[in-house]
């Protein structure tokens, strides 16, 4: 019917477009379930205990999160999940040729009602037979998931449910698609190519009454709800003019569709219907009664042009998602393009708690038109929010590098938002677990949406003014537990007051891994400032900063032996840094007057030299030389000779009554180049390799240490 339509007008529309975009709610969690092969999520309903039940089908056998094998081509799989999004339990229910699941929810005894087609006859779990082509099959489960009766609805060509719904008399609609003519369960004809099909069936799944509902062409239901006066709304397409039962020519290029509306009353009598659409083709996929009594419609269309008809929008670019507001009696009250520069699905649509509604769909376009994020891959989710006269408030996309495609999204009991489809990304973009096979099933919980109150301190723009927690500021400053310049190898600790719940400390601007407590220690320089973050948002401090000052080298050398006798030295010496002073020490002891680069060294101790800036007072002490100046120097007597020395090839070392210790050989710095035991009176040391020096020769019995020297040429 075309009666008179209330339409927000161009005018209307830029004024109220110019409100500024509320927040969009962020992911509160994400679950990617599957198996090896492919996996076809449609529907996601919540449950009554928090969680929710999902309705799909799978390829897959035993493998990532199928615990079940295969039946037989595609099998229904259905999952209960947690208000986590765990899986609780889950059943794979099917036969040996393809079964398609498209509709689950909750009944009111705890169990489940399940719908979609299948191609199966007696197998598997099926137990009736095929009726031809595709068939209805119908499940009623129970609370954990085991099946307590089926029935298998159909005629001798294709005939699949959409959709299935729990009435309250106890029980079920569903709005299926039926290409059969009389035959099977089918008590009328086609119309002409696939028609609505609506079944009522009692609450053990026997039919009650059916109406099949067409015009000459193709008819498509995708969607239905129940309404308040005990009847029914009806969403698909159609392709047919007036005929059968379509009282209106479809609008534009008579090949193309446009929605196709029905009220229905509780015996399945049409009440009204309306098409709408463009000139060229319109799609709906999803239709709700309104708080108000009226009805909201999502799907897409293709018009390019706005048109004097039901769409005064042009397209955007390609598909667009096209939403339209009927009132009760289904009238037009106002609609909405909304799209980017590609193409745009809309499959799903529901009420929100302000009267307002929430859109899902899948996306190909980048920013352009109505769309304002980035996408992430080729097919995103995009997820929109609009007020009740139909205003984008926020909108998000979530999506990988490959194909994610949103088919259902439902509102929570906690105010957020449940997202289902399928997706081919692996961990990307948003999406945040690993691939597990082809297509998975993708489910995102949101966080709760803005519904206008007063602001509160939560990361939720309470007020919907598109600011998140304004007017409350979080606040942060630091202070030094010491002097901010000091030496390396010195810290000051930096303190932090803050109102916040948790601190972030940075150096330069940049993040310090681990640095997340009230106090941090400083050792390197640098700007240091610190963030405080809560769910009022964050703040950042004034900086404080650090002046390291660098120590000066310090390195001694010995200028010969360290090893000799009472009555010798050893000059030390310290490399000479500009503005620098020097200290020696004698182990902990500072050497009084020992203030030059050199230190004539005549007793035994562990030396090293202190050199400090005199401009900064840093310093750093050098390496330690250890000085041994206890022995005797021994005498070349008749006990022990040494000869010929000096000496190129060969040292001789001759004893006399001396059957007992250890020769070691060191060179001037110290290092041994030569130990071993006596077993002999007489003993030749090879020396030709040595370098050309001076070296210490050392006999250590028990009972003395004796010294000599002895020059290699």
């Amino acid at each position: 019917m075309k009666n008179i339509k209330v339409i927000l007008i161009k005018a209307s529309l830029l004024i109220t477009n110019i409100n500024v975009f509320a927040q969009a709610p962020s992911i509160q969690w994400q679950n990617v379930i599957g198996g090896s092969s492919s996996e076809y999520v449609y529907s996601c309903n919540p449950t009554s205990d928090g969680g929710y039940i999902l309705g799909g089908y799978s390829y897959s056998g035993i493998s990532g999160d199928k615990t079940e094998s295969s039946l037989g081509g595609a099998d229904y799989w259905v999952i209960k999940l947690d208000s986590l999004g765990n899986i609780v339990w889950q059943n794979t229910i099917g036969g040996s040729g393809d079964d398609a699941l498209f509709s689950a929810e909750e009944t009111v005894d705890g169990g489940f009602i399940l719908g979609g087609y299948s191609y199966s006859g007696i197998s598997g779990d099926k137990t009736e037979a095929n009726a031809g082509g595709t068939d209805c099959w119908i499940i009623k489960l129970n609370s954990m998931g085991s099946i307590v009766w089926q029935n298998t609805i159909g005629g001798t060509l294709d005939d699949g449910t959409w959709n299935i719904q729990q009435t309250s008399d106890g029980g079920f609609i569903m709005a299926a698609y039926s290409s059969s003519n009389i035959s099977g369960d089918k008590t009328e004809n086609s119309q002409g190519g696939s028609d609505y099909w609506v079944v009522k069936l009692t609450s053990t799944g026997l039919i009650a009454w059916q109406n099949t509902i067409g015009g000459t062409n193709n008819d498509w239901i995708y969607s239905m709800d129940l309404c308040g006066d005990g009847g029914y709304i009806l969403g698909g397409y159609s392709y047919s003019g007036i005929s059968g039962d379509k009282t209106e020519d479809n609008i534009g290029i008579t090949t193309n569709s446009n929605y196709w509306i029905i009220k229905i009353n509780a015996t399945g009598d049409i009440l009204w219907q309306n098409s709408i659409g463009g000139i060229y083709d319109d799609k709906a996929f999803s239709v709700e009664q309104t708080i108000d009594g009226g009805y909201i419609i999502g799907g897409y269309g293709t018009t390019a042009l706005a048109s004097t008809l039901d769409k005064l929008e042009g397209g955007l670019g390609g598909l667009d998602y096209w939403v339209v507001k009927l009132n009760n009696t289904g009238s037009i009250e106002w609609e909405n393009t909304i799209g980017g520069s590609a193409e745009d699905y809309l499959y799903s649509i529901d009420l929100t708690p302000d009267g307002g509604f929430i859109l899902g769909g899948y996306s190909t376009s980048s920013i352009s038109g109505d769309k304002t994020d980035l996408s992430f891959g080729s097919e995103d989710y995009w997820v929109l929010k609009l007020n009740s006269s139909g205003n984008i408030l926020w909108q998000n996309v979530f999506g990988g590098l490959s194909n994610d495609r949103l088919r259902n999204i439902q509102s929570t009991i906690d105010g957020g938002f449940i997202l289902t489809g399928h997706s081919l990304s692996g961990i990307s973009g948003n999406n945040t677990e690993a691939s597990l096979g082809s297509y998975d099933y993708w489910v995102i919980k949101l966080f709760p949406d803005c519904i206008p109150s007063s602001e509160l301190c939560n990361l939720i723009d309470d007020d919907c003014d598109g600011a998140i927690d304004d007017g409350i500021a979080e606040a942060v400053t630091i202070s030094a537990g010491g002097v901010t310049t000091f030496c390396q190898g010195g810290s000051v600790v930096l303190s932090a007051t803050y109102t916040g719940t948790s601190v972030q400390w940075q150096k330069d601007g940049v993040n310090i891994a681990g640095a997340t407590l009230g106090n941090y220690t400083v050792t390197n320089k640098g700007n240091y400032t610190c963030v405080t973050t809560s769910l009022c948002g964050s703040a950042t401090s004034t900086g404080i900063y650090v002046t390291v000052n660098k120590n000066p080298s310090a390195s001694i050398a010995a200028g010969g032996p360290t090893t000799f006798c009472a009555g010798e030295s050893v000059i030390l010496t310290e490399v000479p840094s500009g503005g620098c002073t020097y200290q020696w020490y004698k182990g902990a002891s500072a050497l009084v007057g020992a203030t030059s680069t050199s230190y004539i060294a005549t007793v035994s101790g562990n030396y090293k030299c202190r050199v400090t800036k005199a401009a900064t007072g840093c310093y750093k002490n050098s390496n330690t030389i250890s000085v041994n100046a206890t022995c005797k120097e021994g005498e070349i007597t008749s006990d022990i000779i040494v000869y010929p020395n000096p000496t190129k090839d060969i040292l001789i070392i001759e004893f006399s009554g001396i059957n007992n210790g250890t020769i070691e050989i060191t060179n001037i710095a110290g290092q041994i180049v030569f130990m071993e035991r006596l077993n002999d009176s007489r003993m030749e040391i090879k020396v030709s390799e040595y370098p050309v020096g001076m070296y210490i020769l050392k006999f250590i019995s028990e009972e003395n240490e004796t010294v000599a020297k002895f020059i290699k040429e």
